[in-house]
């Protein structure tokens, strides 16, 4: 009898210790579902808001057809695109928001919902828009203003340099008019003090070209076009739709894009063009490797992050060495002699994604063939449907951010930002 007392009063100890357990598995259990609903959430986000961004590109020519209902056409190209990207990672749209000044977005805003493992849900918001390609320059800094009111990246259209922001309006426009039968051309872009004070020793005459200092073509914001052709017509239909205005009405080709340059400084180099994340100890290495390459140094930097977090001694699981995480065959294949060292391995990383870019013609198939092997690439025609291969894409591309544009050609939409609100 006292042995079944004794057992009596330890039952009551011995259910508390299991509904201990069991609340502790349950909270593990949450927090494990918690983070599994929010990664896929971010990822569903990011391709969401590629994918509208892209109908968005793509859908600016024919809404010209009707410029009055042009924001609820883009808008539903838009919606239409994210909330079939998200469906395809199991979640769902809850918002989506055009984002830009004029009538024209330049960017697109999407915010989805995912279930996750014991009820959690988590929601995620990334935007995604046009960003310009990085250009070069022959002489001077490479991809760099000086000598003028801008002081920052330079991208080439026509043979002409200017500020990203104008370059990727100007890329939307000329989609636009080409869709109409005509061709955009530039024939003067952002010029230094000094090219302005040749070009006024020249033509002394203050109406049409402005003392060195005082011309708006030092701002990087101003573009001479050809407008014969029936172009300066459209312009004045349409120019303003992109941002861009006729600056003074006896200059018919001087067309300015009002919202301005932004990020230009001066004081500022190009290696602080690179995010702040990137080590002091190989942000002129990074630099330099992207422009012998000709990829974006933001998309280099990107890469080498999401790798090894800028570790140059780790081998994964897999056998991948190194900063850049080179397999071995790889590596000789690359000309890398050290995988180990960053001296070796960061100007390689740069001509493997150059390699990609080239062979497949976009940053996201460059980034799938870094991860995944282009044969994959190949095979699949497309992004892999590895969930770590989309995945490692999509945090590359959120980490770039507009460095993740291609180094020349048309404009590239790339993710902006990227944020996660958990619910």
């Amino acid at each position: 009898m006292r042995a079944c007392d004794q057992r009596g009063q330890a039952l009551p100890i011995a259910m508390a210790v299991a509904a201990i357990c069991a609340a502790v598995v349950m909270g593990l259990g949450a927090m494990g579902g918690l983070r599994v609903a929010s990664n896929g959430a971010r990822l569903a986000a990011d391709l969401a808001a590629l994918s509208a961004g892209r109908a968005l590109l793509d859908a600016i020519p024919d809404s010209l057809v009707d410029p009055w209902d042009i924001r609820a056409r883009l808008r539903g190209a838009a919606s239409g695109a994210a909330a079939e990207a998200a469906r395809g990672s199991g979640a769902r749209v809850t918002g989506v928001l055009l984002v830009g000044e004029g009538r024209i977005p330049i960017q697109v805003q999407v915010t989805v919902r995912r279930p996750g493992p014991f009820g959690v849900e988590a929601s995620a918001t990334s935007r995604a828009g046009v960003a310009a390609p990085a250009g070069s320059v022959a002489d001077g800094p490479v991809g760099w203003a000086a000598g003028g009111g801008y002081s920052g990246p330079l991208v080439y259209r026509d043979g002409k340099p200017m500020c990203p922001a104008v370059a990727a309006a100007f890329d939307q426009m000329d989609r636009a008019a080409r869709a109409a039968g005509m061709d955009l051309v530039v024939v003067s872009a952002f010029r230094s003090d000094a090219e302005q004070a040749v070009l006024f020793a020249r033509h002394p005459d203050r109406k049409w070209v402005a003392p060195p200092g005082r011309s708006r073509h030092r701002d990087s914001t101003e573009l001479d076009l050809v407008v014969s052709g029936g172009v300066h017509a459209w312009l004045t239909r349409n120019a303003g739709l992109f941002g861009f205005v006729q600056r003074y009405s006896w200059e018919p080709w001087h067309w300015g894009f009002q919202p301005g340059c932004g990020g230009g400084r001066p004081g500022t180099g190009p290696a602080a063009d690179l995010p702040a994340w990137v080590p002091a100890r190989y942000r002129s290495l990074v630099m330099d490797s992207a422009r012998r390459a000709g990829i974006a140094p933001g998309l280099l930097a990107a890469v080498l992050k999401a790798e090894s977090d800028f570790r140059p001694d780790v081998v994964s699981s897999a056998g991948a060495q190194g900063i850049a995480q080179f397999m071995p065959a790889t590596a000789r294949g690359m000309g890398v002699r050290d995988p180990f060292d960053p001296v070796h391995a960061i100007p390689g990383a740069a001509r493997l994604l150059a390699a990609g870019i080239r062979e497949f013609g976009s940053v996201p198939l460059a980034l799938a063939s870094y991860n995944a092997g282009g044969g994959a690439v190949r095979r699949h025609g497309g992004i892999p449907p590895y969930p770590e291969t989309q995945a490692y894409v999509a945090r590359v591309l959120a980490l770039a951010g507009q460095g993740a544009a291609l180094p020349g050609g048309g404009a590239e939409v790339v993710l902006m930002r990227a944020g996660d609100l958990l619910a």
